[in-house]
């Protein structure tokens, strides 16, 4: 039996030419599975857009290190993941340097979660992608948003409530091809059998507020039901005019 349930979904949105976001998931055997979800900036028509690329970089060094170098993986998932991340930072510098009126602007938000076998989460993360943790019907934001806005939140210059509404919350201060060198914000942590994991891109998490979606987790039969849920909410219900995508995670006990 697998370890875990995935599911996701994701939309152009509203107003939107181009969908920019990217989903990629892989299972790395039965009880240990690999995620990242990403939101591009820069994206072109007929070449492939920032996210995808940055996706599946990353997916592919993940999956060749846990192919050949099990054990030293194993030993520091963390340290691997954001050598991923910054191996896929290159890449996009690579694209830009080879045509830099043609990439110019190529970079994504990114989060990438590798969940375990024995019941631990590892999280990489830049940009304003999230992943929360739904316990006890309590929905917490475990990464941090590298925005212009959240600055000013964390000095006390606009309130959580005004962060939603601010210009600024669009404003991203560091990512996957925005700087040279990207801080990674690396966290780890343990799940519970009844916990369930939420990853999403800003069309979700600026159109619907925390308790919002928790209770609409909470409602949905499955986590099919739940990602589809969230994205039919921020599309339909908010009319949120961004692309949107949600991944959610349940453990099986």
């Amino acid at each position: 039996m697998k370890k875990y349930s995935i599911a996701a979904t994701t939309d152009i949105g509203v107003s939107r030419e181009r969908q920019e976001d990217y989903i990629f998931f892989k299972e790395l055997d039965e009880k240990n599975l690999f995620c990242v979800i990403a939101d591009g900036t820069g994206s072109r028509p007929s070449i492939p857009q920032p996210a995808s690329i940055i996706c599946l970089e990353i997916g592919n060094f993940i999956q060749t290190m846990w192919k050949n170098k099990k054990k030293d993986f194993c030993l520091d998932p963390k340290f691997y993941m954001k050598l991923a991340m910054l191996i896929a930072n290159k890449v996009i510098g690579a694209f830009k340097m080879g045509n830099e009126e043609l990439y110019s602007g190529f970079a994504a938000s990114v989060t990438c979660c590798l969940f375990t076998e024995n019941n631990q989460i590892f999280i990489a993360h830049c940009g304003n992608t999230r992943v929360y943790m739904l316990r006890n019907g309590v929905l917490t934001q475990l990464t941090k948003d590298y925005t212009k806005a959240n600055e000013l939140l964390n000095v006390g210059k606009i309130t959580k409530e005004e962060y939603y509404v601010h210009a600024d919350r669009l404003l991203i201060t560091n990512g996957i091809g925005l700087v040279t060198e990207p801080e990674i914000q690396l966290r780890a942590g343990r799940i519970k059998d009844d916990d369930i994991i939420l990853m999403t891109t800003d069309g979700v998490h600026y159109a619907i507020q925390p308790q919002a979606m928790a209770e609409i987790i909470l409602k949905s039969q499955d986590c099919e039901m739940a990602a589809y849920n969230l994205v039919d909410a921020a599309k339909n219900i908010i009319k949120y005019p961004d692309n949107m995508s949600a991944m959610v995670l349940c453990t099986n006990q």
